[in-house]
């Protein structure tokens, strides 16, 4: 089959000609049928949780009904003896006793150093019998004839309880008396290396300031939001293993279990079916609640020797919050202009630190001094991790700074995000030398997005000083903006095949989550462009195959880029030989003579001179019984892609280019505390829309995300007993159709992006950088600072001194 490698240093500067390339059939074009929709819509579809296998038994967990707890003392006879039941997995069974989860394949650990940081050490127990956060899986597992009689028999289990102290605020967490939660550790502080961050020098960037802005703020847990309930189902075949996981990262979870377990990573076969969302929280190795419950699944398929189905109920989804729980204290330096000269940051994470709150200064920013130190403490609360976007502190931080240096300066924001931009502390012109050498046009991506989103709204006409605007329904008015960069275009890896079939058609062969964000419409008009056949004869195989030579990233916004690149090299390999075996048929022609269009391979200086694609691949078979009917090899192409490292943009001579900017609406009444979103604008600088529905459903949902965690959600524990008190969808305030006015979705094609054709994402975009301009909006409308997120009703009546 041979292969197509590439890294991302390959040719990936030289882009200027790839973004003008075209003209283009599938890419950019409206009105294509998603791969993904008639099976959805239709109730076809087939996700883990659904899938049932002959003699198959169900398997639930016991939950920790303490925030911090020990089992002194377990009976599980009454359990064992309830008809139905086929296992009982315990603590001290010697499968589990004393072994930790493992994590060593995956993380942030790849990054930073080796060993891996705190969080991919292995801490937690596969099946413990000590808890520090109520609902932890642990204890017991039982398999049985159905779920019910499971559920059953852990009712029956008789357990003697040492509750054991347990902290919930972090800062609380860092006092000398305070209990030290993780086993071996001297302390609540957690090790990670971005602790302290540095660009330039914050005192001398104080100094040259004209004033100084101080202000603090304050991000509550909220949850990963899958709509799926966790789910595993596990089959051994004698001494193979066959896994069926709701699973964002299956292939992680693959060496995950091989290493766990001691077998070969080859004796491991893994099925991805169709997945209820995830947003990164199917994907933590170091927690009981994901890659734990995989290994409780194969230990009781091989227990029972029958295939085992491990199920999550609604309550125990709620296990893992999004990796900003923070409290942050800023210290602002800028000049009468704007000028922002000086960004100093302390944060305090609780559990999870997943960005430390600096890195989009760096990213896009001119701002020459920066400072973060960024502290991260374990609680009893339960794991964090990258869950809807790594960037939140990111753009909190960034659009918080930004708002508050132009409010105490009476300055329009949008004028202070335009003289701030840049990157690694340079200016904008910077930026345009950059693109200049690396065949980008010279466009300034900020300026176009706030002048789209400011016609848009209406900013000239509706921004006023904060608190002046009462409406004739007596509420208050405020309008606010922000910004930050377009992500991701400069990481992600990704490999797969492109096999043009013996009829002409073509299948993309790579194994890859659903995440819901229609990936698998975008790669087939990739691929349909690059060889010239028509999107429908494109069809994409992302559930079964289990090779390592055909996985696509899933996550981090980066799909499109990385992946993209992924499917046009392969297409390009695909083409070449394809023309290869086309010359041999025409005989007198080289293959560089030959092109493809509409299912056709033509000869270029005679187009009416024609075979279709189906002519010629018809004896091109990968197997047969006789080479005397199909002697020819099969028309397949590999490539693999890297776009870059996590984290690293600067450091690989690539900065982000794109921009985007967003623009909110709201109405407040005083009286009640209550906020009423009006209207909300996203512009997106995309690069280049390959799915322009695609694009402007990210930005159109990922709205109401961050209107939820704007000012709905919320995680809630008793502080008393630890116990989390909204564990169901009634208590927790996702955002509704109703939470939101009109939403505009605006999108630029700038060609700015280091992705395919200029691309680059946006599925993180709008639910990551809108939440926090929720505050500048509320400042903008009653001429007070909230900066507690999320902003409530009982928040407002207090900065109005009304509560």
């Amino acid at each position: 089959m041979g292969d197509y490698q590439e890294r991302e240093d390959d040719g990936l500067f030289r882009i200027g000609a790839d973004i003008a390339a075209g003209p283009f059939n599938a890419i950019g074009k409206r009105g294509v049928r998603r791969k993904d929709g008639y099976e959805k819509v239709s109730g076809e579809a087939v996700y883990t949780r659904d899938v049932t296998l002959p003699g198959m038994l169900s398997a639930r967990v016991l939950s920790s009904p303490y925030a911090r707890a020990r089992i002194i003392h377990m009976d599980t006879a009454k359990a064992q003896r309830l008809p139905g039941v086929r296992a009982v997995l315990r603590f001290d069974d010697a499968e589990v006793k004393g072994r930790r989860l493992n994590g060593s394949y995956c993380g942030p650990g790849w990054i930073y150093k080796d060993p891996a940081p705190w969080h991919m050490k292995p801490v937690h127990y596969v099946l413990g019998d000590e808890s520090w956060y109520e609902g932890q899986p642990m204890g017991v597992a039982v398999a049985a004839d159905t779920e019910d009689i499971a559920i059953q028999a852990l009712k029956l289990i008789q357990i003697e309880w040492q509750e054991l102290p347990f902290v919930l605020d972090p800062h609380a967490a860092l006092k000398p008396d305070a209990p030290v939660l993780r086993p071996d550790a001297h302390s609540n502080l957690l090790e990670d290396p971005r602790q302290l961050l540095e660009l330039g020098d914050v005192a001398k960037g104080f100094q040259a300031a004209d004033t100084i802005i101080e202000f603090k703020a304050r991000r509550r847990p909220h949850l990963w939001a899958g709509a799926e309930m966790p789910s595993v189902l596990a089959r051994w075949r004698g001494a193979n293993l066959e896994m069926w996981l709701h699973q964002q990262q299956p292939y992680h979870a693959k060496m995950l279990l091989a290493e766990w377990l001691n077998i070969p990573m080859s004796q491991i076969a893994v099925h991805s079916p169709y997945m209820g969302c995830s947003f990164g929280g199917r994907g933590n190795p170091a927690d009981v609640s994901e890659n734990g419950m995989n290994i409780l699944a194969t230990l009781l398929a091989r227990k029972t020797r029958k295939p085992v189905k491990l199920l999550y109920d609604r309550r125990q989804t709620f296990f893992g919050e999004s990796g900003d729980m923070m409290s942050a204290v800023f210290k602002v330096g800028a000049q009468k202009d704007g000028t922002i000269t000086a960004v100093d940051i302390k944060c305090v994470f609780a559990v999870f630190m997943c960005t430390p709150g600096i890195e989009h200064f760096i990213d896009n920013t001119r701002i020459p001094n920066l400072r973060c130190e960024a502290l991260t403490v374990d609680v009893s609360k339960g794991p964090a991790w990258w869950h809807r976007c790594e960037q939140l502190p990111n753009a909190l931080c960034l659009t918080l700074v930004f708002d508050h240096v132009a409010a105490a300066l009476g300055i329009d924001p949008i004028e202070v995000a335009l003289k701030n931009d840049g990157y690694d502390g340079r200016d904008a012109s910077h930026l345009s030398q950059y693109k200049k050498q690396h065949g980008f046009a010279d466009r300034d991506s900020l300026k176009e997005c706030s002048d789209a989103g400011r016609q848009a709204i209406g900013w000239e006409e509706k921004w006023h000083p904060p608190g002046t605007k009462k409406l004739p329904n007596g509420r208050m008015h405020g309008i606010a903006f922000t910004w930050d960069h377009a992500w991701d275009d400069v990481r992600g890896t990704g490999s797969a095949a492109v096999m043009i079939e013996n009829d002409g058609t073509v299948s993309i062969i790579a194994q890859q989550t659903d995440l819901g964000v229609n990936p698998w419409t975008a790669y087939g008009q990739i691929v349909a462009d690059e060889l010239g056949v028509p999107l429908e004869d494109i069809n994409f195989k992302p559930f079964t195959l289990d090779h390592g030579f055909a996985l696509m990233s899933p996550d981090g916004s980066c799909n499109l880029c990385s992946n993209g690149y992924t499917v046009r090299k392969a297409a390009r390999q695909a083409k070449k030989r394809l023309l290869e075996l086309a010359a041999a048929k025409f005989g007198d022609v080289k293959p560089e003579d030959l092109d493809i269009e509409e299912r056709r391979v033509y000869v270029k200086a005679e187009p009416a001179r024609a075979k279709t694609i189906k002519e010629v691949t018809a004896r091109a078979m990968p197997s047969f019984v006789s080479e005397g009917f199909w002697p020819e090899a099969p028309v397949i192409a590999w490539a693999w892609h890297c776009q870059g490292i996590f984290g690293e943009s600067i450091a690989t001579g690539r900065p982000r280019l794109c921009r985007q900017a967003h623009f909110m609406e709201i109405e407040v009444d005083t009286e009640t505390g209550q906020i009423e979103i009006i209207k909300v604008v996203n512009v997106n600088d995309v690069g280049k829309a390959i799915s322009p529905e695609t694009v402007e459903g990210q930005m159109y949902g990922g709205t109401y995300m961050a209107v939820g965690r704007a000012l709905t959600e919320e995680l809630v524990w008793d502080p008393n007993t630890g116990v989390l008190l909204n564990r169901n969808l009634l208590d927790y305030k996702y955002a509704t159709m109703n939470a939101c006015g009109p939403i505009d979705t605006i999108y630029l094609e700038t060609g700015l992006g280091h992705g395919p054709y200029g691309a680059v994402g946006v599925g993180e975009d709008c639910a990551t950088v809108v939440p926090a301009l929720i505050s500048p909006a509320v400042y903008n409308a009653i001429g007070k600072w909230i900066d507690d997120f999320p902003i409530t009703p009982d928040k407002v009546l207090k900065a109005l001194g009304k509560a």
